[in-house]
């Protein structure tokens, strides 16, 4: 179709839409422009609201002074003065214990017996003796005795308590409320051996009245008399301050726990060398922390010790009698 012939048979139509749209947009303008006068002259003929005056200061008045307005912080609209009041009750200061460790106060109740440190937090282990005899075992982040333990030190455990309250920390063989101090054991006659007594070297670190109470079965097998045996628990130093047990790690895996063992040391006396990977004791995987744990907590209590280790690649049982 011919836009041409099209536009000259409906221009009558199109001249007449345009007339109404320049039409609708002028009212609309209008009507806006009536709207704005009509506010305005109501805002004209309200009343005007004026500050009070504000009498003059009298002879007994204070001076005026401006430290209000020094005493605030200009980028702070809610703190208020940065100068306490006069009444106000200085601060107390500020409890250092929980900002280092070793100011907390020793815990009144306990006794760390033996602690066991390695580089992986997971695998520091602490045993802790309570008033009663009892000896559990816990790691970082556990709960002994009602105590929660915050971190393992080589030579120390800090517990807080599950309820909330406030650090406290345990020392290696020192007893809470008691600065350390040990009750003398009773020393019990030593029996008449059956077997070939144990013989220290020159340079052991096992004491007498332990090592006469041993005797050599085989390299692989000794007899220990019970007592003598908790004279090690109650000793945890004559074990602690002569070996250490590292995590043994091969494809990225614990595969046992390795040790290093000084000559003359009650675990050599046990059999235990230098170089030894402890796989599980009497039968009890050692790969695995919790493992580890329920294994300590029996050992105590066993009446022989089945101890399985890596021995230059190859497996080595050793066996502690307990009588």
């Amino acid at each position: 179709m011919n836009p041409d012939a099209f536009v000259k048979r409906r221009f009558a139509f199109i001249l007449g839409g345009m007339v109404a749209v320049s039409a609708y947009f002028q009212a609309s303008g209008v009507s806006q422009l009536i709207a704005h006068q009509i506010t305005r002259d109501g805002e004209a003929s309200a009343p005007l609201v004026t500050d009070p005056v504000e009498a003059p200061l009298s002879e007994d008045d204070p001076p005026p002074s401006a430290a209000p307005i020094l005493e605030r912080n200009p980028f702070d609209s809610t703190t208020g003065p940065l100068v306490p009041p006069p009444s106000a009750a200085p601060a107390a200061p500020a409890d250092l214990s929980q900002l280092d460790p070793y100011l907390a106060p020793p815990c009144d109740t306990g006794r760390v017996v033996l602690i066991a440190m390695s580089e992986d937090p997971e695998w520091s282990f602490a045993a802790v003796e309570s008033d009663g005899g009892h000896t559990a075992l816990g790691r970082r982040g556990g709960e002994i005795g009602g105590r929660k333990v915050e971190d393992i030190a080589w030579d120390r455990v800090w517990m807080t308590s599950t309820s909330g309250g406030a650090r406290c920390q345990m020392q290696l063989g020192k007893k809470g409320g008691e600065g350390g101090k040990k009750e003398p054991e009773p020393q019990a006659a030593a029996p008449a051996p059956s077997r070939a007594t144990y013989r220290p070297s020159s340079r052991s670190d096992v004491p007498p009245e332990i090592a006469s109470r041993m005797q050599r079965v085989s390299d692989t097998e000794i007899d220990i008399d019970r007592s003598a045996a908790e004279k090690i628990f109650a000793q945890p130093e004559l074990v602690t301050q002569t070996s250490a047990a590292i995590p043994e790690m091969r494809d990225n895996k614990v595969i046992g726990l390795k040790m290093m063992v000084k000559p003359g040391s009650v675990l050599e006396s046990f059999g235990v060398q230098s170089g030894d990977i402890v796989k599980s004791i009497n039968g009890i995987d050692l790969t695995d922390p919790q493992k580890a744990m329920l294994a300590y907590s029996r050992m105590r209590s066993d009446k022989s010790l089945s101890v399985v280790v890596e021995r230059d690649g190859r497996p080595t049982r050793l066996r502690v009698n307990i009588r």
